[in-house]
């Protein structure tokens, strides 16, 4: 079987630049890394994304889910990783105990299930306790904090390894509403005499923002680690390097006449005679649908508009003016081209969301191949899965 992707259509990650982002990070904050690697990595995909961030020296990895963290393991993944989300079903806890996996509680309930899955296990779990700051999600309430810290931490068979809170506005210039809550933290701290291992609050965005912190002895990075900013007005403050573009190239050049109807309901029409160019990426791939309205795609270094509306499997370009157009020729979806350069925040501003939506949502059918150095050192695609070469 072949190593290289199946698809014309694919995503390339530099796991030199995740790495350099997790070091990035950690020199900033000047504490440990937990890289979080939900979603797929952001879309980058959680396999070789994980084995980067443990190399350049992320002490731990954060999920969403227990099942996105049983697939780590099951990817051979054998490093901490926390579940932000924490368990609720049994077979989610026993699962996790099992896997020696970190998971999030915040009340006597949830960590007795932790404690009593331990125990029938023979082994000990290790949980980090959640404190809700002010984001009104998940953790425990401010004033019921320390209380339930205590009791959690008597339970047998259970380790308090961390104790973390999440910032609600972290991606505003101002960071009044990030230290307020960090007070509220603190407070939460000295009420409950020595700390565990991890203390954290900060991620992409409060990293950015806020530097080191008294008393925090991690930070949670995700965005970030990908080399995109959380938010325009901290892209300053870190020197981070993009890790992912997302090319095709162009699967027919057809010269058409004026007044053709383009795409789905014809709601593009040629002012004149002129070339339309078919693309084969759309929404099934994870292009926005949205993005026709205001969105484009380089070709040749210039950014062409959308021609009618994003299919499925295809797009249409309106290449008239662009000269020399060819049948095989690059198309850059993210990323860089003769000079040129569509960013995740260019086309999540087209689209009217943010970065993490737009590469968030890159299909699994969307082929990955991972460089180290230049050289490709690993794909993934639907047939094969995650191999490395």
């Amino acid at each position: 079987m072949t190593h290289e992707a199946l698809r014309s259509t694919v995503a390339d990650v530099d796991l030199d630049a995740i790495a350099a982002n997790v070091r990035a990070l950690r020199d900033r904050a000047r504490a440990d890394v937990i890289a979080v690697v939900k979603a797929d990595a952001y879309g980058h995909g959680a396999e070789a994304v994980a084995e980067a961030c443990f190399e350049a020296g992320a002490v731990m990895l954060a999920v969403a889910t227990v099942e996105e963290a049983v697939a780590l393991r099951e990817a051979g993944i054998a490093g901490p990783v926390l579940v932000m989300s924490g368990a609720t079903e049994p077979a989610e806890v026993a699962r996790a105990v099992a896997d020696d996996l970190v998971l999030t509680v915040w009340d006597e309930s949830r960590a007795r299930a932790v404690s009593e899955a331990a125990t029938a296990l023979r082994k000990r779990a290790s949980v980090h306790f959640k404190v809700d700051t002010g984001l009104t999600r998940l953790g425990a309430p401010v004033g019921e904090a320390p209380d339930r810290y205590r009791r959690i931490r008597a339970l047998p068979g259970l380790d308090v390894d961390g104790i973390y809170t999440h910032f609600a506005r972290a991606d505003e210039a101002d960071v009044t509403s990030d230290r307020e809550q960090l007070a509220l933290f603190q407070q939460v701290l000295s009420a409950i005499g020595e700390p565990p291992r991890l203390v954290h609050a900060a991620a992409s965005g409060g990293v950015a923002g806020l530097g080191p912190v008294d008393r925090m002895t991690a930070i949670r990075p995700g965005i970030a680690v990908y080399g995109i900013p959380n938010a325009a007005e901290r892209a300053a403050a870190l020197a981070l390097q993009p890790a992912l573009s997302w090319r095709s190239r162009i699967l027919r050049v057809a010269r058409v006449p004026k007044g053709t109807g383009v795409s789905y309901g014809h709601e593009y029409r040629l002012a004149r005679e002129g070339v339309i160019a078919t693309v084969p990426v759309g929404y099934g791939d994870g292009l926005p649908r949205i993005a026709a309205k205001r969105g484009g795609l380089l070709v040749r270094g210039q950014r062409i508009p959308f021609a009618g509306r994003i299919a499925m499997d295809l797009v249409m370009l309106d290449v008239t003016d662009v000269a020399g157009v060819r049948e095989g020729d690059e198309v850059v979806i993210i990323g860089e081209q003769a000079g040129a350069r569509q960013s995740a925040d260019d086309l999540a501003a087209a689209c009217g969301t943010i970065a993490y939506e737009v590469v968030t949502a890159i299909r699994r059918r969307v082929p990955r191949r991972y460089f180290r150095g230049g050289r490709l050192v690993a794909t993934r695609t639907l047939l094969e899965g995650y191999r490395a070469r």
